[in-house]
């Protein structure tokens, strides 16, 4: 006797919609293949829950006044502390409807959006990340919304208050090579993340180490927080011209289980 089918929600689905109603499109030779072309725009959600995530992301904005306010106040709590408007699909009230098909605070009557807090604290933040930053500068969060992967196959997101990719540790000789290509690693498997070279770049062994050396810090971190002997990993971290939210660094983790 078969089960039946999950409800079908509006907010971030279930584990268990996600089993039922969106199939993965992608393997996870597939995943790891484009993380290691830096092809990235390949990956994405099934086409039915990106629908669903474009409406909960405008109802979202619309209660928060942005989604950045929503991320930094309510998701990853940097924000502030007092009492917050409800989440829509949160199942608590008011609930929210498209008014003639758009979704503004102003037209629906919703609250003031809360204010966000800095994104470093008054303290002597560190310059840029680390692998052993201080918790209170990073955060693991699973991706709500995540891509068309297998479920065996995780989906993390790391987002951390001080820039990921700083000329500190970026070499102004590969400084335009990561600009374009960002970050990106394996762990817990043979595979290796080859540099990538632009035409006419010096792709001489030291200038392949000095890219090699800027993926350290994370790559680190990464083995860290997904331990080789029990996760096979690929990561990313998109170059700053393609972060989607400015002055919040992240990357992405994608996790099998062995």
């Amino acid at each position: 006797m078969s089960s039946s089918p999950p409800p079908l929600g509006t907010g971030p689905p279930t584990d268990e919609e996600i089993n039922y109603y969106y199939t993965p499109m992608f393997s996870w030779e597939t995943v790891k293949d484009q993380v290691d072309s830096g092809d990235l725009g390949n990956l994405k959600r099934h086409p039915a829950m990106q629908i669903r995530y474009d409406k909960w992301i405008a109802e979202t904005a619309a209660v928060h006044g942005s989604i950045v306010a929503y991320l930094i106040n309510v998701r990853l709590g940097w924000g502030p502390t007092e009492t917050r408007p409800a989440t829509p699909a949160s199942h608590a009230n008011p609930t929210y409807t498209d008014v003639q098909g758009h979704t503004d605070s102003k037209t629906l009557g919703l609250p003031t959006p809360p204010s966000t807090r800095p994104l470093t604290p008054s303290l002597n933040p560190p310059e840029y990340f680390t692998a052993d930053i201080d918790p209170k500068y990073v955060k693991i969060l699973p991706n709500d919304w995540p891509y068309s992967i297998p479920t065996s196959v995780k989906h993390f997101v790391f987002w951390t208050r001080v820039p990921i990719i700083h000329p500190a540790i970026v070499s102004p000789k590969i400084w335009k090579r990561i600009e374009k290509d960002g970050l990106w690693g394996f762990t817990g498997s043979d595979r290796v993340a080859e540099p990538k070279s632009l035409p006419g770049e010096d792709d001489s062994e030291e200038t392949l180490q000095l890219v090699r050396d800027a993926h350290k810090e994370t790559h680190k971190f990464v083995l860290e927080n997904w331990p080789e002997d029990i996760w096979e990993v690929a990561w990313f971290v998109n170059p700053p011209r393609l972060q989607s939210i400015p002055g919040l660094a992240h990357g992405h983790v994608f996790a099998r289980k062995k």
